[in-house]
């Protein structure tokens, strides 16, 4: 048990909190802090050593176990220090992993001996997979035959792998890549559907919070953005189905792209992201490095992404223009609000709607036209509805243009310059680099007659 515990609490951490049994003696009196979730594996956990007794508190810290109680002195548990005195203190922990409880107490040490506090229990719901005893699968060759990929193991790719033949992913799956020179086309129907309590990862061969270190060199490398390369999604109708999956560290072959939609030799992309996560992919502003480089998604019936989360990504999402965005998607880590993308919008290549309706909904992020959008021809009416911003990059003379009957404008949508980070923030993540002005771009006409509400920085 003890070999278990050191293998998997890689940071150095404390939770604590502890009282003496009896508040008469002269150890010390310490109190518990629950346990707060930073990311996907990790907890700040922390108490406060409110006496220190009969004596100076010479050490303090928290003692882990699977046993209700863990004590200093049980070899099965994990004893970590904290510093001496008293006072507040916390720390991180990580990584945990799904499948166990664990149990921690805060100690104190003096003269008198140790006081213990109360017993926390933690029960993690995301990250570190299964345990920290994965079995590793290597992965060198095209799947071929029908397979399934099955809980409890880690499997590494170690090259670019074509999946010609249907593929079950299991929840609770760790897929780590070898290197930036490996990925996955997809051709053939990929199940990944999982669980929010047990996500399947996609992840680099150095994140050892997942499954711990499978490559086997300790602390001496660590997970980064572009670790790995991409999936790319080829067309063909497969109906893919990827529910409750990460997606983290990729895009270092693509330039950052995670998960490509290509046609491949098809047209059609039916598949399905949701519940997903995209997080700490390399990359830069170029829209289409991007998750999904979208010029391929059409019809959001066929290729549906839903309830999914961007964050600390370059670009987090590229589509067309004639592609309608489900707005359930968010552009934070839901754990950390403040962690967003570092061009934080939905980038689109716009150049028309295709003879329908597409509503532009999202209002947490601002949606950036890479270029003008027409929308004139029968049948098409772009939508746009409230508390949503669109912005266009200066400098190209761009516009939106149309007729009446193709609009549906809410009051309070805004159309503004990509530069003006006073409306839905700083969309081209150059701080206070740059700053709008008026003519930045031409603005919204409508049946030959300029369009003004809430229109910002345009030539009229």
């Amino acid at each position: 048990m003890k070999r278990i515990f050191f293998y998997i609490l890689i940071g150095i951490a404390a939770i604590s909190g502890c009282h003496p049994e009896d508040s008469a003696s002269p150890m010390a009196e310490v109190s518990t802090s629950v346990p707060v979730k930073v990311n996907d594996s990790t907890y700040t956990c922390g108490g406060n050593v409110t006496s220190q007794g009969g004596s100076n508190v010479t050490e303090r810290g928290m003692a882990i176990g699977l046993s209700v109680n863990p004590t200093v002195d049980d070899p099965n548990n994990v004893v970590i220090t904290v510093g001496t005195g008293t006072g507040p203190f916390s720390t991180d922990l990580a990584p945990f992993y799904i499948g166990y409880t664990y149990h921690m107490r805060a100690y104190a040490k003096n003269s008198a001996g140790v006081a213990y506090g109360q017993d926390v229990t933690l029960i993690p719901t995301t990250g570190g997979g299964n345990n920290g005893d994965c079995n590793v699968v290597e992965i060198s060759s095209d799947i071929t035959a029908a397979s399934t990929w099955t809980t409890g193991n880690v499997y590494v790719v170690k090259s670019w792998i074509d999946v010609n033949a249907p593929l079950v992913i299991q929840p609770g799956v760790i897929v780590k890549f070898e290197n930036a020179n490996c990925g996955m086309e997809i051709y053939a129907r990929v199940t990944a559907d999982a669980t929010a309590s047990n996500p399947i990862i996609f992840t680099s061969y150095k994140d050892d919070s997942y499954c711990g270190d499978n490559n086997g060199d300790g602390t001496a490398s660590v997970a980064a953005k572009g670790d790995w390369g991409y999936i790319n999604m080829r067309g063909d109708q497969h109906g893919s189905l990827f529910r409750y999956c990460k997606f983290l560290y990729g895009g270092g072959s693509s330039g950052g792209n995670v998960v490509i939609a290509n046609t491949g030799t098809g047209n059609i992309h039916d598949f399905t992201f949701d519940h997903c996560t995209f997080a700490h992919t390399f990359g830069d502003q170029r829209d289409y490095k991007a998750a999904f480089a979208g010029a391929d998604m059409k019809d959001p019936a066929v290729s549906v992404l839903t309830n999914n989360i961007f964050y600390d990504n370059a670009v987090p999402i590229y589509i067309t223009s004639s592609y309608s965005l489900d707005p359930s998607n968010i552009y934070h880590n839901p754990d950390n609000p403040s962690e967003i993308n570092r061009y934080n919008g939905i980038y689109v290549w716009s150049y028309g709607l295709a003879g329908k309706t597409v509503p532009y909904m999202e209002d947490e992020v601002p949606y950036v036209l890479s270029q003008g959008l027409g929308a004139g021809g029968s049948g098409q009416l772009f939508s746009v509805g409230p508390n949503v911003t669109i912005k266009i990059p200066p400098g190209a003379g761009y516009s939106i243009t149309g007729y009446a009957a193709n609009f549906a404008i809410d009051p309070s949508a805004v159309f503004t310059s990509l530069r003006d980070d006073t409306r839905g923030g700083d969309t081209n993540g150059d701080g206070s680099a740059s700053s709008p002005a008026a003519g930045d771009w031409t603005g919204v006409k409508i049946d030959q007659d300029w369009y003004t509400t809430n229109v910002f920085y345009s030539t009229h």
